[in-house]
């Protein structure tokens, strides 16, 4: 990767007016102005999140006439910036697996969490986006600023909330990242999950400087780690990034695929005994779901309980 390829680009020029804004999102500088003053309060709540630790995760869905004007933003400003490759959550193409793809083969894996990453993205952030790396007219970007935050900050789950999320550390960022290549440090952030790693063993004083790095990267726009999710992994056992082994290729953990092993075992037990077909075709969907994910890692394998659950599903249209 070049170096201009390691930035965030928006390459369109920039909105100037409100008048431009209005055009540009097809909606009126009153109503704009109208949504922006009332958006904290036209939101529902979405599906909470259940974290590793059992702790929720609150989650937010704009209501119809909110999520209209993020959508008009989503199309006309933020699917029209270029992402660099290390940044690859929450964007078209890029996933968990394709984070991992980054690490994988590595001899050392060093992980962080960005405490908090949502709400910490303040309006101050997001305000800074809009006017410094778009380079909108400082209206224009109070304005895109009120109708992208709830109570002061990014509500997860709305449509706007990951781009801006995205770009929190745009000046900076990229120059972590060719700072850490030049030392043979691959890196990548995956929403609030910060991935280090290298071919080479470090020593503890490369290791440190590393981290030390990835914070001030953090801290300068006013986040912190979150020291509990903070992980250093060497090869001579499983090596994790985003829930993934990565040790050879990208894979699920041994303990993730006897699960779902067990879960298509235990629905063709279910199948014997059910009288409930419209329960079994729920439990064999949501468990569809999980053979899916599984078959993207390790193919030859979710195609046999792929067709385990083929087996189910004809059996279950016999009987009804």
């Amino acid at each position: 990767m070049n170096p201009k390829a390691a930035q965030p680009k928006y390459t369109f020029s920039p909105v100037r007016s409100l008048a431009s804004l209005s055009r540009s999102l097809g909606v009126s500088v009153v109503d704009l102005q109208r949504i922006g003053d009332t958006a904290g309060g036209l939101y529902r709540d979405g599906k909470p999140i259940i974290k590793a630790d059992g702790s929720i995760r609150r989650t937010f869905d704009a209501l119809p006439l909110l999520k209209s004007v993020h959508r008009r933003i989503q199309a006309r400003f933020f699917q029209r910036v270029v992402f660099p490759d290390y940044i690859t959550g929450s964007l078209k193409g890029r996933d968990a697996r394709r984070n991992a793809v980054l690490h994988a083969g590595a001899a050392i894996v060093v992980t962080e969490d960005i405490k908090n990453f949502f709400p910490s993205t303040d309006a101050k952030v997001v305000y800074s986006i809009w006017v410094s790396f778009f380079r909108f007219a400082p209206e224009v970007a109070q304005l895109l600023t009120m109708l992208t935050i709830k109570d002061g900050a990014l509500p997860q789950g709305a449509i706007t909330s990951s781009y801006l999320a995205n770009l929190a550390f745009w000046d900076r960022e990229w120059r972590l990242y060719e700072n850490l290549r030049d030392r043979g440090i691959s890196y990548s952030r995956y929403v609030d999950d910060v991935t280090c790693s290298s071919k080479e063993q470090l020593n503890n004083e490369k290791i440190g400087s590393c981290i030390a790095e990835v914070y001030g990267l953090m801290a300068s726009k006013g986040f912190q780690a979150k020291r509990s999710k903070h992980e250093i992994r060497r090869g001579n056992g499983p090596m994790l990034t985003t829930k993934l082994m990565i040790n050879a290729r990208p894979a699920l953990l041994t303990r993730e695929r006897q699960n779902i092993r067990t879960a298509v075992h235990q629905l063709e037990v279910l199948s014997k005994n059910s009288t409930d077909p419209v329960r079994l075709k729920s439990e064999i969907n949501r468990v569809s779901g999980r053979v899916g994910r599984l078959s993207q890692f390790h193919p030859i394998e979710g195609a046999a309980l792929r067709a385990r659950l083929t087996t189910l599903r004809v059996g279950l249209d016999l009987n009804q």
